[in-house]
């Protein structure tokens, strides 16, 4: 339950931040990030490895970040990354699967209508917020 409240809180924010200013913030996902490691080690071995491999979800998406020269946020990696410690491997790649899902069906609707061009960037932040909720919901 306090996981699920921490990555809630943490996606509200990164969402606001990202439509608003195309930025995430670096300390309190830093912070996130330590007390999250604390956290997965406190829920047991398990946990703790399930979160590692969670992380690696957002390293690697940082890295086509860097090999994409950006056209992936490197900061949505950052957002994975913290959510991994939360919400451990399976929530985490479920939760980035099912973004990508909608965020290809809003994609596809905003073309399709002709309210965006092709080269149009989306904040991808909210919709790891409203799968997270998705996620949550489900259970």
């Amino acid at each position: 339950m306090a996981g699920n409240i921490i990555t809630g809180a943490f996606l509200t924010l990164c969402s606001y931040s990202d439509i608003k200013r195309r930025e995430i913030y670096i300390k309190p996902a830093v912070v996130l990030i330590l007390s999250g490691i604390v956290f997965a080690a406190l829920q047991g071995k398990e946990s703790l490895i399930s979160a590692f491999f969670g992380a690696l979800t957002g390293v690697a998406l940082m890295i086509i970040s860097r090999l994409t020269k950006g056209a992936i946020g490197a900061g949505d990696g950052l957002v994975l990354i913290v959510t991994a410690f939360y919400q451990g491997f399976a929530g985490n790649v479920g939760m980035l699967l099912l973004a990508l899902f909608l965020s290809a069906v809003v994609s596809a609707t905003a073309l399709i209508i002709r309210k965006v061009k092709r080269d149009y960037e989306l904040p991808f932040v909210p919709f790891m917020l409203a799968a997270f909720i998705i996620q949550i919901w489900r259970c």
